[in-house]
């Protein structure tokens, strides 16, 4: 599978780092989520301080829902309509090896955080 325009600029808005990476691939894998980021952050072994920000970011983007207490936030996948396409296409692509060597070739291109 070759990346279209579409995709490359998911990926370059996206996923901008392996958290935002893995983030994208537990969320999609697991629709149903709601949680904190203590929540979330326990079920991928990661500290909630460092999934804050990406968070915040798939919140933005209008990948995730966002409510409650603003300092402690809870979350829930509900990307918008375009969003959902555009995951869906981001995931037939990383389920295939190339698609996997591509996306880590533009995180090492653009200065993998």
């Amino acid at each position: 599978m070759k990346a279209d325009k579409e995709l490359e600029d998911f990926i370059a808005q996206h996923v901008k780092s392996l958290l935002l990476w893995e983030l994208l691939v537990f969320l999609s894998n697991n629709p149903g989520i709601t949680d904190n980021a203590e929540g979330i952050a326990s079920r991928l072994g990661r500290r909630a301080e460092d999934l804050r920000p990406p968070l915040t970011h798939l919140h933005a983007k209008q990948i995730l829902k966002q409510w409650g207490d603003a300092k402690d936030p809870v979350y829930a996948y509900q990307p918008s309509p375009k969003q959902a396409r555009a995951i869906e296409k981001f995931m037939q692509f990383n389920n295939s090896k190339q698609g996997k060597l591509i996306i880590w070739s533009q995180l090492l291109k653009h200065g993998m955080r």
